[in-house]
């Protein structure tokens, strides 16, 4: 049984979301509030605090970089791997460089103005503190606003020129890794009404956006954190078949702690029970879920003996 916790405006939730509609994968959406705290999801999360976490019964995992290849191997569908190293770099771009230039663009006061405008006051400067501490009060993008315009400007030249070939999606007649990257950029700049204008220069940018988009978000079913952590504590995890990398110095069986290196720098503690060049899977214990498995990448996380 498959759990996504998640909210709505959440962009990476939203490459998610549509990555289980492409897999026609069924699963239970979980809201959880936009900012902490989030009582239902630590005793699954250990503690990790973005958004957002994917439950397949006691496995737990964190960041989409492996949520979607653990969709992959779920699904017995490695088809939007195809392309490979490029696939995969293009992919870890957009999660990250063009993430900060949407989100620079996004957090403009005029753009931000209306955002905040569907919250109260309150509510406002909840979410402002809440963010400050997601990044450790430093800006989640380090770039004016101007600069940001000039790399989008750059990019949507780039994702036209592509996508006006032969081809439907970024590296061919099905969508990859990089397109579902790619996308859920497009979505959250295209849901800002100040920023959506942006892209009608675009038409072939337009179009492969909507292309993504009628893929949906495939079969769902409204659920909670309560079922999601007895779903939990119901099951036992299961363990992946992975091969210790050459080279580490970590060890199956050992404390260790997992920590995102960039923001949201919360670690995890638990038991290392397997890893890979890929992938970090740590055990963990607690009253409300039992025995789970927190699974993590290996790429932009700390791994530390603890």
């Amino acid at each position: 049984m498959i759990f996504l916790h998640h909210y709505q405006a959440s962009l990476f939730s939203e490459k998610v979301r549509l990555l289980l509609g492409h897999l026609q994968l069924p699963w239970h959406s979980v809201e959880i509030s936009s900012i902490m705290p989030r009582p239902l999801l630590m005793p699954l999360s250990g503690g990790y605090r973005r958004t957002p976490v994917l439950q397949i019964g006691a496995n737990v995992y964190a960041d989409t970089k492996i949520i979607c290849k653990a969709l992959a191997r779920h699904a017995a569908d490695e088809s939007v791997y195809r392309g490979g190293f490029l696939a995969h770099r293009a992919a870890d771009w957009a999660d990250s460089q063009l993430f900060r230039v949407i989100v620079a663009l996004n957090f403009r006061p005029e753009a931000l103005a209306v955002m905040m405008g569907q919250f109260s006051a309150d509510e406002a400067a909840a979410f402002a503190k809440d963010r400050a501490e997601l990044s450790g009060g430093q800006p989640l993008a380090a770039l004016t606003s101007e600069a940001a315009m000039g790399y989008l400007t750059h990019t949507l030249a780039e994702l036209e020129h592509t996508l006006a070939g032969a081809n439907d999606y970024l590296a061919g007649d099905t969508p990859g890794i990089a397109d579902f990257s790619v996308y859920h950029n497009v979505w959250f700049l295209n849901n800002n009404p100040v920023n959506a204008p942006l892209l009608e220069p675009y038409q072939a940018v337009t179009t492969w956006f909507h292309r993504m988009q009628a893929i949906g978000h495939g079969e769902i079913h409204a659920s909670d954190g309560k079922r999601a952590l007895a779903a939990a504590l119901q099951q036992e995890p299961v363990l992946p078949e992975l091969l210790a990398p050459n080279g580490t110095n970590l060890n199956v069986g050992e404390p260790v702690t997992v920590t995102p290196v960039d923001y949201g720098c919360v670690p995890v503690a638990g038991v290392l029970v397997a890893h890979s060049q890929d992938e970090v899977v740590i055990e963990r214990h607690t009253d409300e879920t039992g025995r789970i498995f927190n699974h993590f990448p290996q790429a932009a996380f700390d791994v530390q003996p603890d």
